[in-house]
């Protein structure tokens, strides 16, 4: 064989060698990347389970603490169907995940438990029936039950927010779901994060209620006219520049401001009526030294100087030096929440780094009162004797969807929570309780 035929053998062998190597890597590497998006989906799932979990448990605990506070029996039926419908969901959430029978006896036991008592109680309520004092102790007893099924679920949350993998953990000797992510489920003890769906603000806080804006002056200003509303004896600036506009359902001049200091901001002023929408500033915190009541103080005469009168302090709470401070549009001692104006000052100078008034600029406008039908004993009869009213006030709190209601507001405070109660002043009914959590970061409202 002449070395021509050889070498012919020996490049078709070795191509065939290379097709054949590649064809086993490109094989390889699609399994293996099938096998990685397997993983990545199946760990996608078991998180997304789990997160649900801890949110239904979470919001089982919340609704639970609400029920003893309301003695409206249809605030009362709303209660149950929502906490009837977490229980089920949670349900759910338990039976997508791997964990083996032995460690979620508890857990599975309270969601039963809870599940099964809350629609009895749903049916009782539908045919008008009050709850019975039994009924309100058993109420009870679930909601410690609660409270200690919360610190078990979140405490495992930590694990998952350092990189942990639950398919990775999945490993067993055996065919049972006897695994390392069961076992440490079932040997947490002590409380840890909790990551409840909190609103960051006080009572009202996001309530946009009008496609139509209402609170805007009257007529249109030019881009001069505006910069001059924002006046450098309140701001403080060293100078301003105008930065272009801002096009969508608020039409906005937008100007950057520079400080003494070298800190910078930037400051939103609407075409219509030259209002001052949004306000930021950046600053360097130092020390917080300032009361809160103090830096309450810097924030109502802060607006007071943009020529925004009869605000009132709802709401203020501190976070990382800064105080955020609520202030709400007052008329005859009514409240009216829907105008409600945001302010951010440091804690530390009393500086203000921050403004919103969008709710306001959205909502504003001239009311005349109603005289309440129901007077202020008939609202603190709404909620249960259990709960120690310290404050009842009238105020006007925006609906769900639309329209606003004249209400009294009760700061009360029973079995170691704080709520905010808000009963109907024209038919004495229960409109919502809020509870207060306290957090690292200061008051949370849900």
């Amino acid at each position: 064989m002449n070395n021509s035929k050889v070498n012919t053998i020996l490049w078709i062998v070795s191509a065939v060698l290379l097709i054949v190597s590649i064809g086993f890597a490109v094989a390889y590497f699609t399994m293996k990347g099938d096998k990685d998006e397997y993983k990545r989906q199946l760990e996608f799932v078991y998180e997304k389970s789990f997160y649900e979990l801890i949110d239904n448990v979470n919001n089982i605990e919340m609704n639970l603490s609400k029920l003893n506070s309301s003695n409206s029996q249809s605030y009362q039926a709303d209660l149950v169907d929502k906490i009837l419908e977490q229980s089920n969901m949670a349900q759910d959430n338990l039976a997508t995940l791997p964990l083996d029978e032995q460690s979620i006896n508890k857990t599975v036991s309270f969601i039963n438990s809870t599940n099964g008592y809350c629609t009895s109680l749903s049916t009782q309520l539908a045919k008008g029936q009050a709850l019975t004092d039994d009924q309100k102790y058993s109420i009870d007893a679930l909601y410690d039950s609660a409270k200690n099924v919360k610190q078990e679920v979140n405490r495992f949350a930590t694990l998952l927010t350092d990189n942990y993998s639950i398919v990775d953990n999945l490993k067993t000797n055996n065919q049972s779901l006897d695994t390392n992510f069961s076992r440490q489920f079932s040997t947490l003890e002590e409380p840890s994060v909790e990551y409840p769906q909190l609103i960051y603000d006080g009572p009202f806080s996001d309530s946009v209620l009008n496609k139509e804006i209402k609170g805007l002056p009257a007529g249109e200003v030019t881009k001069v006219e505006a910069q001059s509303n924002v006046k450098q004896d309140v701001f403080d600036y060293k100078s301003i520049e105008y930065s272009g506009m801002t096009e969508g359902k608020f039409v906005t001049y937008n100007y950057d401001l520079n400080f003494a200091d070298d800190s910078r901001g930037f400051v939103q002023v609407t075409k219509q009526g030259g209002f001052i929408l949004s306000y930021n500033r950046t600053h360097d915190l130092k020390r917080a030294n300032m009361s809160q009541e103090e830096c309450v103080q810097i924030a109502q005469k802060f607006v007071e100087n943009l020529g925004i009168k009869d605000m009132t302090d709802v709401w203020y709470a501190d976070a990382e030096g800064y105080l955020y401070v609520n202030l709400a549009y007052t008329i005859d001692d009514v409240v009216v929440y829907p105008d409600l104006i945001k302010v951010k000052v440091a804690m530390d100078d009393g500086t203000v780094v921050g403004l919103e008034a969008m709710t306001y600029a959205y909502n504003h406008t001239e009311r005349k009162i109603a005289k309440p039908v129901a007077t202020k004993t008939d609202a603190e009869r709404a909620v249960t004797p259990e709960l120690d009213v310290q404050k009842t006030t009238l105020c006007i709190i925006p609906n769900e969807y639309v329209g606003e209601t004249l209400a009294w507001e009760l700061q009360a405070t029973g079995n170691g929570n704080q709520f905010y109660a808000y009963v109907d002043a024209l038919t004495g009914e229960l409109i919502k309780i809020m509870r207060v959590v306290e957090t690292d970061d200061g008051n949370l409202l849900m």
